[in-house]
């Protein structure tokens, strides 16, 4: 009974908080509410490390992706709330502390504001001192967005604002980690395992990274009819502008041996990228139960400037798009032609289709995207020109198609994935971290099945077998396993419900690329394979009422175990050893106004 006056206290003080962020004097003393669209039942909070991504060591550095060879350092966030709310108004919070060196904070709240008008705000920020010498990081991410959507004015507008930075310190990994304390002393063949890039590194280094990322988007439209009944259909303008600045910097006051295979001009440099692009589009859209269809034309404008280079790019697109809702399927279809300097540039076209109903027996719900179109290489690829790189090369037209089908039965709690994308002139780094293009195709299948041995005991399994197919070494572990094996119950009187167990991750060896954090890429080697390597989680999950929930976890507990027979593939990337075990806890809060 104790903890509800403290929710009560600590609602409040949000409230203010959050309150504050939207010039709202107060929340007119309404009472917590029971949001019904809102389940949180069993739903894997610990999970905020997505499993298909390997980190170097701690939440901020590098990451790359096992199932995909495109997809690397990408600074998107994954969502680990429910938008849903019958009240319009609520606040989630998320927090995770690990082993006095990882705090993860994410707080979301969505304020009705009036009957029209909604706002949201959510913050991410995380630090971590890291696992080795140097290898401090912080990450945030901030976003704001306000909706006006009236379903009886003929005007409505949504603007957002996103703000994402990221540095870190910089290092290849030094023999100081404090996994080697978990192994013999005599056993000094692993450490010679891990390759140093920066060998005089201190902790007193100030070598860092720099990323910066502001986009802010406005759009709005204008019914040309004065009543707005979708069931018999209207016209309606519409309008969109955009700005995003992506700012790269990467500092060098000391060489500690990062850089002694190229030319180095300096003991105090700077290497740095900046990207701007301002977007505008402006069109004509016809709505009528629950169809739009939309055409119009728009504009790109790009400024790019590295260490020497300045570069501008203009270009005009012609867009249009299809969109309708109906019975038991929903299906998107958008297509764009691109033109600069009078000639043709890219094109693309993207489709997304999901079909749900629940009296199939084999897979009641449907989802397919396919997507196909062309893109010239941003002008960063381009040209780049810094104190240690420099090229002018990459500018072949790349064919980018993109496919997956995914069948899911509820009732079974199975579903299956295939999915295929291929590029005829993707971009990657060589052995030499110089930028080239080459043909890259991937082809993978995911099952995934959740099975009750018992009342109480149950394991979800996911298993994905893939391939890569090119030219060059570029490689994916051709399986990987994704395994959690638990116990779900309920305590104190059943208003306590659990779930506890064990994670394994399993991925074959592969050629995992090597990371150059001077240019934040991953470029591919020969030398040295990782994976075959089982990383294992003990975990204890609590839900209260579907609106509180916290859970503990040790992370990597085989951490240092099987020394001479695992020894060697304790790497994440070639240089760069997974994070060692680790103890975590943290809690998830919804607030209700």
């Amino acid at each position: 009974m104790g903890l509800f006056p403290l929710m009560s206290t600590f609602n409040a003080r949000m409230k203010k908080l959050i309150t504050s962020l939207f010039f709202i004097v107060s929340f007119y003393g309404q009472s917590q509410l029971v949001d019904t669209n809102y389940i949180n039942v069993y739903s894997h909070i610990s999970d905020y490390r997505n499993y298909n991504e390997v980190y170097l060591s701690n939440l901020g550095q590098a990451k790359f992706n096992l199932f995909s060879p495109f997809d690397d350092n990408n600074p998107s966030v994954r969502s680990l709330f429910s938008s849903q709310s019958n009240s319009k108004t609520y606040t989630d919070v998320f927090y995770v502390l690990g082993s006095g060196k990882e705090n993860y904070f994410d707080l979301q709240h969505h304020q009705k504001l009036s009957k029209n008008l909604l706002g949201k705000a959510s913050l991410l920020k995380t630090n971590s001192l890291g696992t080795y010498s140097t290898q401090a990081a912080t990450l945030s991410n901030l976003e704001i967005s306000l909706a006006f959507l009236p379903k009886d004015k003929r005007y409505n507008f949504e603007v957002d604002f996103k703000n994402y930075k990221r540095n870190n310190d910089i290092n290849g990994g030094v023999a100081d980690s404090n996994f080697f304390s978990l192994l013999d002393s005599s056993n000094a063949n692993i450490k010679t395992t891990f390759p140093i890039q920066m060998q005089s590194a201190v902790s007193t280094s100030p070598n860092n990274l720099d990323l910066k990322i502001l986009e802010v988007n406005y759009k709005h439209s204008y019914s040309l009819s004065k009543s707005k009944n979708d069931s018999v259909g209207y016209f309606q303008l519409s309008q969109s502008l955009g700005y995003k600045r992506i700012k790269q910097s990467f500092y060098v006051f000391a060489n500690n041996g990062f850089f002694n295979d190229y030319n180095y001009d300096s003991l105090t440099t700077q290497d740095s990228l900046n990207l701007e692009r301002i977007s505008h589009k402006i069109g004509v859209d016809y709505i009528k139960n629950n169809t739009i269809v939309s055409a119009g034309i728009g504009q790109n404008y790009f400024e790019y400037v590295s260490y020497s280079p300045f570069k501008a790019h203009f270009e005009n697109l012609i867009y249009g798009s299809f969109y309708t809702k109906k019975y038991k399927m929903e299906f998107k279809s958008e297509a764009n032609f691109i033109a600069s300097n009078g000639k043709y540039e890219s094109f693309s076209f993207e489709n997304k289709m999901s079909y749900v109903d629940s009296t199939w027996p084999i897979f009641n719900a449907y989802q397919a995207n396919l997507n196909f179109g062309t893109n010239q290489p941003e002008l960063f690829y381009d040209n780049y020109v810094s104190n240690h790189y420099q090229w002018n090369r990459v500018n072949n037209r790349n064919s980018i198609l993109k496919a997956n089908l995914t069948g899911r039965n509820f009732n079974t709690q199975t579903s299956i994935t295939l999915d295929f994308e291929s590029q005829s002139n993707a971009i990657f780094w060589d052995t030499a971290s110089q930028i080239d293009q080459t043909a890259v195709s991937v082809l993978g299948i995911t099952f995934q099945k959740e099975i009750r041995i018992s009342m109480n005991f149950f394991l979800l399994s996911s298993v994905r077998f893939q391939d890569v197919f090119a030219k060059q070494t570029i490689e994916v572990p051709n399986f990987v396993t994704f395994n959690k094996l638990y116990f779900k119950g309920k305590i104190f009187k059943k208003q306590l419900v659990f779930d506890a167990g064990i994670n394994v991750l399993y991925y074959s060896s592969f050629y995992a690329k090597a990371y150059n954090p001077a240019l934040d890429k991953f470029y591919i080697q020969e030398k040295q394979k990782v994976g075959n390597y089982p990383i294992i989680d003990v975990f204890a999950e609590f839900y209260l009422k579907n609106s509180f929930s916290f859970f503990i976890t040790a992370t990597h507990v085989n951490s240092g175990l099987f020394k001479k027979e695992l020894g060697k593939n304790y790497l994440a990337t070639t240089s760069y050893p997974h994070q060692d075990r680790s103890f975590k806890f943290g809690l998830k809060w919804r607030l209700f106004d």
